[in-house]
């Protein structure tokens, strides 16, 4: 009984990450602290703007970043991804809460000072 609870629970972790693309937020985070607007769409698209006039500051198309990466896990998602181009690690989580907030962590490549904050819902 025990190997076929396993089995089960192993079962439904892999079901969860085959979909775990569209259970990531979608909608528009705003980083008060830069005026940053993130805009995460369908399909895994991933866009950054000026969060004051609208402008496009970077898009993170799929031939720009590598090691993209969601992850389901009993806290919520995970959204990681590396951008050569930014020179810079991403990670975005939204943990399972009634807070819309999500949070992000910015890894960049030339320094050991890592960027963490609490990006609010853009209501």
């Amino acid at each position: 009984m025990k190997k076929l609870f396993a089995a089960l629970i192993v079962a439904a972790v892999m079901a969860v990450g085959a979909f775990a693309e569209d259970s990531f937020p979608t909608g528009s985070w705003i980083d008060s602290n830069y005026d940053a607007e993130w805009v995460f769409g369908v399909n895994g698209s991933v866009e950054l703007h000026d969060a004051v006039t609208g402008d496009l500051i970077f898009k993170f198309t799929k031939d720009q970043i590598k090691d993209y990466r969601l992850l389901p896990s009993a806290d919520g998602f995970t959204l990681s991804f590396e951008c050569p181009a930014t020179h810079r690690k991403y990670k975005f989580s939204k943990p399972i809460s009634l807070s819309t907030d999500l949070i992000m962590e910015i890894d960049p490549d030339w320094s050991d000072k890592n960027y963490k904050v609490n990006i609010k819902f853009k209501k």
